[in-house]
């Protein structure tokens, strides 16, 4: 199958995108299969970059802003951002910047665990939490969130799995890849079970801004001092902002002691992020820009909607309401295993999505599918998986 040029169907920069102009770029993403695949595995939007955030970068490699520096500006309007839009009250010296979240996963497991504890972590969970808990040689204990029940967060399931053993717990919120977001009671149950046990908890809220239909976002760390004295928080750019191959995130703490630790942790491994990290930490978190991304979250619900609804009048498919996140994660009800549908999607669709099975037991006959894309991409492989339907009824029976 060649590469297909997919016509603009709205004069938007969210419409921009064609399987064309995307090949035309660098990146892993368009790049790790053949030409004729369309690939929506991986969570990297197709979009443009904000023009204001744009300019921030060019200015800084203009400036040739490329020498050792200081994080101190970035860190003031972190620092800024999180009392206004978090809630959370951190200064500066309690602020770490980072290479994304991913580090933040495992600082938490060195700082609460020693080998052989345990660490809570949801199922389906985004698989580098799982990665985290193999490295650091803890044990990790499912909380299985219900995919019938629409993904919510059993507090009751989670009391059942505490034991004394119990160190950490790990939430990803907005999460990946269920597209939930979850609510103030459901935060308030983690909470109270965390400052009952004394269990320390990492929160992942990298998505926080991809939120519809005026869903809410709530740091764990804002709703008391106790929960936020066990808290460890991590934020990112990349998928808000369309920049995950800087490698810019950043972590806080109210607990000076705890940061303390998590510092000396850090100390000659983690060296930060790099200047246009920095660079653009201050101009993102004065919310001067996020008119970006309040349109573009407008356009991922239309996208999403679309999603939804071919896929469920295509085929067989159990599609959970995505919340939050640009990352569909539906059930193919053809009795495969999540290995064996991307066999048949790759060879025969020409399509990748990523595997289910890698967010977790309960992800076994799922596929994640990215929405961050143009209508004109989605529709095409949408196409391709609708022509395939006929050999997954086949392989059913």
């Amino acid at each position: 199958m060649a590469p297909l040029v997919v016509l603009m169907t709205k004069n938007s920069v969210w419409d921009k995108p064609t399987i064309e102009s995307r090949l035309a770029v660098r990146g892993t993403k368009w790049h790790r299969e053949p030409q004729d695949v369309i690939p929506l595995w991986l969570a990297d939007q197709d979009y443009p970059l904000c023009p204001k955030l744009k300019d921030e970068l060019r200015e800084a490699i203009e400036e040739e802003y490329t020498v050792y520096s200081s994080d101190a500006a970035a860190k003031e309007a972190i620092t800024e951002k999180l009392r206004r839009v978090n809630k959370i009250e951190a200064p500066p010296d309690q602020v770490m910047l980072t290479q994304g979240v991913n580090p933040v996963m495992w600082l938490a497991a060195r700082h609460a665990c020693r080998v052989g504890d345990e660490v809570i972590v949801t199922d389906p969970m985004y698989f580098p939490f799982f990665t985290s808990v193999e490295v650091t040689q803890t044990q990790p204990v499912y909380w299985r969130l219900d995919f019938d029940g629409k993904y919510r967060f059993d507090v009751e399931k989670l009391k059942e799995l505490i034991t004394p053993k119990t160190r950490l717990i790990y939430v990803c919120n907005p999460h990946n890849p269920a597209g939930r977001s979850m609510t103030r009671e459901e935060l308030k149950g983690v909470a109270d079970v965390a400052v009952d046990n004394k269990i320390y908890v990492m929160v992942d809220e990298l998505w926080e801004d991809i939120r519809y239909d005026g869903v809410k976002h709530t740091s764990l760390a804002s709703l008391n001092p106790e929960i936020a004295d066990l808290t460890v928080t991590s934020w990112g750019f990349s998928k808000t902002w369309s920049v995950p191959g800087l490698q810019a995130g950043y972590l806080a703490c109210t607990n000076k002691v705890m940061f303390q630790n998590i510092q000396r942790i850090a100390r000659g491994v983690l060296r930060g992020t790099n200047n246009l990290g920095k660079a653009m930490a201050p101009l993102i978190c004065s919310g001067e820009i996020d008119y970006w991304y309040e349109d573009m979250n407008k356009y991922l619900a239309e996208v999403r909607d679309l999603v939804a609804k071919r896929l469920n009048e295509m085929g067989d498919f159990t599609v959970p309401h995505m919340e939050a996140t640009y990352l569909m994660f539906p059930r193919f009800n053809y009795g495969l295993t999540s290995d064996e549908l991307d066999k048949v999607l790759l060879k025969d669709a020409k399509v990748s999505l990523h595997k289910g099975s890698a967010f977790g037991p309960s992800g076994q006959g799922h596929m994640r599918i990215l929405t961050a894309t143009s209508k004109g991409i989605m529709n095409e492989a949408l196409d391709r998986i609708e022509s395939i339907i006929p050999k997954l009824e086949k392989m059913r029976s």
